[in-house]
């Protein structure tokens, strides 16, 4: 056998990118590392459907009162996201190294389309991937056979009241949301930046996982796995099963396609640099993240004319527009799953859905992969209060600053119109939702949590993004998106008794504009002025007190290169 190399984009260690595989290599039929792949990916979908499934029964029968359960026993559906999601981390991380950590056929199709992989090795992994969910779920179903009949073999299926367009649209915008986070999170260029984005890649795409699970459970089950989809649907294999099952495989792929094509020629410029629009640079000091040294980054000019030439400029504004459009879709979604499953007015459990643990979930989780995705992109901002303190840190220019702002905006506004176009009724019935202040809290109390929670997340943005800190541990960048995540997540927990959460303006003006009921709009003001002045607030801490700015500027003493 030849030498054994390993393979799955994480071992690219210079800024040049690697030729396009082969659509077929004889030459890899010759390596023990391709068969060693194949192996590889066979027994990670096993063990990935053996845990999930397991799961999904052992939630399904502790809860089930007409058997003896507890109606709030079991992990509930968020202990199910978190199974799913903890897996796809776990075995990525263990066969990365080795076959790429696909472990999902439509994660293959997508590398596939972007010449990652070759054909031969395509559909080697989608069979392997394919016996390997058929056996695991056999394996749950050897040893509790009548728990895997009764409680439906943990088979995907569309839910009572949404229709096959509503379950495509959850599949193929779930997937995308995978597909997206694998391209970016073991893209070549970033690891060629930092050698520890390899190891840690795995983290934000098992949250990718755990979030759309989060979104799509109450709607498909949650696909987005098409191996997962035939494994489950194979063994099980009640006509139930089967109804609507090509939707597992069509919405997943389409998805995956979507998310190729716009990570390879949108945000890699691959279609704009064979226009020879012009050279495709990487933000630096909109985010922070690409500063190596001790010398601060000169301030970024008011208006800087060149950066309208740059095709990094324009892709940069795309891209805030997505991740926004991503983070409403995927957050409003779970709020009107949840506010759905937990209506006992309406057929609901009151200890369904995800709760308010899964909603900060959503909302911390969905940042920080989406963070994570488009930091070396356009700093991953998502949310116009951190523009708005990144530009009064003369971090970014005002042009970028105002049509971040607006792209944020209009994504957000587009999230929750897909969210209410797919499902209408419920998203009217259940608020939408639009932020506004809870019974009981004045004007003044919800500016309060609106101002502190927005310093919270501004601040931490400054703190893990600071060019000093990145100079003295290269681990920094890579971090720095889980550290911004938890604080949105801390943050949810806080204050969504009192205001549902804002701390991001985008955020409460999309869903208002869909929503658009007079309560939306009733104190609307607070989700701006108050993100506003908390990101005014932390920009001016962290400028001037902890970095000593204003202090630099008199000369009154020097900073320490220990801050």
């Amino acid at each position: 056998m030849a030498k054994d190399i390993e393979v799955g984009g994480f071992a690219a260690k210079d800024y040049h990118d690697p030729p396009p595989t082969p659509l077929i290599d004889p030459e890899e039929f010759g390596k023990w590392s391709f068969y060693r792949a194949i192996i590889a990916e066979f027994i990670a979908t096993l063990l990935f459907l053996y845990i999930t499934v397991l799961t999904v029964i052992g939630y399904k029968s502790q809860s089930d009162t007409l058997k003896g359960g507890d109606q709030c026993g079991g992990v509930g559906i968020l202990g199910i996201a978190w199974a799913f999601g903890g897996m796809i981390f776990v075995l990525v991380y263990c066969t990365a190294g080795i076959s790429g950590g696909h472990i999902n056929p439509a994660v293959t199709f997508g590398l596939f389309l972007a010449r990652k992989v070759s054909l031969p090795r395509a559909i080697m992994y989608i069979v392997a991937q394919s016996l390997g969910a058929i056996c695991g779920c056999a394996l749950v179903k050897s040893f509790q056979s009548a728990l895997y009949t009764n409680y439906g073999g943990g088979a995907n299926g569309l839910a009572d009241g949404y229709s096959k367009g509503t379950g495509l649209a959850a599949e193929i915008i779930g997937t995308f949301v995978l597909v997206y986070t694998v391209f970016s999170a073991t893209d070549p260029k970033r690891n060629a930046r930092d050698s520890h984005v390899p190891v840690l890649a795995p983290l934000p795409i098992g949250f990718a996982v755990f979030m759309v699970h989060l979104a799509t459970i109450p709607i498909t089950g949650t696909g987005i796995n098409p191996a997962r989809s035939l494994g489950a649907a194979v063994i099980y294999n009640n006509e139930k099963a089967w109804d609507d099952h090509w939707i597992f495989w069509v919405g997943p792929f389409i998805g995956a396609a979507i998310a190729a094509m716009y990570h390879q020629y949108i945000l890699r410029a691959g279609a704009v640099k064979a226009l020879a629009m012009g050279k495709d640079i990487e933000v630096g000091p909109q985010g922070g993240f690409s500063a190596k040294d001790y010398n601060d980054p000169p301030p970024t000019p008011l208006i800087d004319a060149e950066e309208f030439g740059k095709w990094s400029f324009y892709r940069a504004i795309i891209a805030e527009f997505i991740a926004t459009l991503l983070f409403l879709y995927i957050t409003v979604l779970t709020v009107i799953g949840y506010k759905s499953q937990s209506d006992t007015l309406k057929g609901g459990d009151q200890c369904g859905g995800v709760g308010i643990l899964g909603i900060a979930w959503a909302f911390g989780g969905m940042i920080f992969v989406l963070v994570y995705c488009t930091a070396g992109i356009s700093g991953g901002h998502i949310n116009p209060a951190v523009t708005f303190g990144l530009f009064l840190a003369r971090k970014v220019s005002l042009p970028r600053a105002v049509l971040y702002i607006v792209a944020q905006s209009l994504g957000a506004i587009c999230g929750c119109g897909l969210v209410k176009s797919f499902q209408s009724a419920l998203y009217t019935n259940y608020g939408g939702g639009a932020n506004g202040l809870a019974d009981g809290y004045s004007k003044g109390t919800g500016l309060a949590a609106e101002i502190i929670g927005t310093f919270v997340l501004v601040y931490t943005v400054f703190s893990a993004t600071d060019p000093k800190r990145n100079a003295r541990d290269s681990h920094v960048p890579v971090l720095a998106p889980l550290p911004i995540g938890f604080a949105v997540f801390m943050v949810h927990l806080a204050t969504i008794p009192i205001t549902g959460t804002g701390i991001n303006p985008a955020r409460s003006f999309g869903a208002a504009v869909i929503y658009n009921n007079e309560k939306a709009w009733d104190d609307h003001w607070i989700f701006w002025v108050g993100p506003f002045i908390g990101a005014a607030i932390a920009a001016l801490y962290h400028q001037n007190i902890l970095r000593a700015g204003a202090a630099k500027a008199s000369g009154s003493f020097r900073s320490s290169s220990n801050v």
